[in-house]
């Protein structure tokens, strides 16, 4: 791997599994429920055991001075919004040097495979992969089946992957790989056996996004729990985190399990 690639992803690995909390859903939603005041959220989870934050870019220079020790990862693509029609169209809206120069130390991009605009995924993945490698910042693919894109948004704008090619978020996570990617987030099916050959087939690191607020506390997680079984290398998750009433002990509770293999109920412990 690229030298200046091992350093940057030592920052959001500093033990085996990374915990990674996105506050990236404002380019979507505006000010969505819990990121009202984003320097006030990052304040809160840099004085918690959270390894990085992915955020716009544009967002940087207003928390800059509350980040602590926490990793950065900027979102470099957008344009679906909470008032348009197609949320399984996104395109890069900032550049990997820019990333770069504002001091960001990995990339994320959404790529949703299956869907009519499948072709122009794949090229924003590859070209982002080559400008990556260029300015050695590892790249986060969040490769999401469409199937998967329509049930996050509620809506049926993505086209549905077919069922006999075999489990979906497996098959989107090596292509993830294939095109550049050093580092996957992709959803969790409540299938472990299915993760755990998603985690073995992938070639590069898994980690977990949350998708909607789960029901529970306990619920949630158990399921973060089984994703470590399986062989996750973390996981990134939001809205389970700042839609709680107290998101410091949910950031506890998910590095309990991640970072110190605790069971879900020495987590609970600590909400």
């Amino acid at each position: 791997m690229n030298c200046g690639k091992t350093v940057h992803l030592r920052r959001f690995f500093r033990r085996p599994r990374t915990v990674i909390i996105p506050m990236d859903h404002p380019m979507y939603g505006g000010p969505v429920a819990g990121l009202e005041d984003p320097k006030e959220i990052v304040r809160l989870i840099a004085g918690t055991e959270a390894d990085g934050i992915i955020i716009s870019p544009w967002v940087l220079p207003r928390v800059v001075d509350v980040v602590g020790q926490l990793a950065l990862v900027a979102r470099l693509d957008g344009g679906n919004t909470a008032l348009g029609s197609r949320v399984d169209q996104t395109d890069t809206v900032t550049s990997v040097e820019q990333a770069v120069r504002m001091g960001f130390e990995m990339a994320a991009l959404n790529i949703f495979i299956g869907g009519d605009n499948e072709l122009e995924m794949v090229r924003k993945l590859a070209a982002a992969a080559e400008a990556c490698e260029r300015w050695g910042l590892p790249l986060m693919g969040e490769m999401i089946p469409a199937s998967d894109v329509a049930r996050h948004y509620g809506r049926s704008a993505a086209a549905s992957q077919a069922a006999d090619q075999g489990d979906p978020v497996t098959i989107v996570s090596r292509i993830g790989a294939e095109f550049g990617a050093d580092i996957i987030k992709t959803v969790y099916s409540g299938n472990k056996s299915d993760l755990a050959r998603t985690v073995q087939t992938a070639t590069v690191p898994i980690v977990i996004a949350g998708g909607p607020k789960a029901g529970t506390d306990a619920e949630f997680l158990r399921i973060v729990r089984e994703c470590v079984e399986a062989g996750a290398a973390g996981v990134c998750m939001g809205r389970n985190v700042w839609q709680r009433p107290r998101p410091e002990g949910m950031v506890a509770a998910l590095c309990a399990i991640v970072h110190d293999n605790a069971g879900v109920d020495e987590a609970l412990r600590l909400l």
